[in-house]
């Protein structure tokens, strides 16, 4: 997928205009329509203004990563001498967190909708 076919897909999925991203993030309706095309190459600032309205990475927008929540990375040290039982204790956490992480983003989305 393309940048530009990224654009119009985050776009549809918020159900908004081209004239009216345009107008939230500051630039003209003709520049959406080239981005979604690939007739114009992207500046950085806009890349930039483009995830934080869409709230998503610039790497997603890039296509560097394939899905939405590709961005979100937890980490964890796990000692050697854990149990199993710890081990699966800690990942069943770190599920949780990813969970209730991808809900607030939903939250988030929805009011902006609003």
């Amino acid at each position: 997928m393309t940048k530009g076919q990224r654009i119009a897909n985050l776009r549809k999925n918020k159900k908004i205009s081209q004239s009216n991203l345009a107008k939230a993030i500051h630039v003209s309706p003709s520049t959406i329509g080239m981005w979604e095309t690939e007739q114009r190459a992207i500046k950085d600032n806009d890349l930039v203004s483009l995830a934080n309205f869409f709230d998503v990475t610039t790497d997603y927008l890039l296509g560097r990563v394939d899905g939405l929540h590709d961005d979100l990375v937890i980490a964890a040290h796990m000692d050697d001498n854990l149990t199993e039982q710890q081990i699966e204790e800690i990942n069943k956490f770190i599920e949780f967190q990813k969970q209730e992480y991808i809900k607030d983003r939903d939250k988030k989305n929805e009011l902006k909708k609003d």
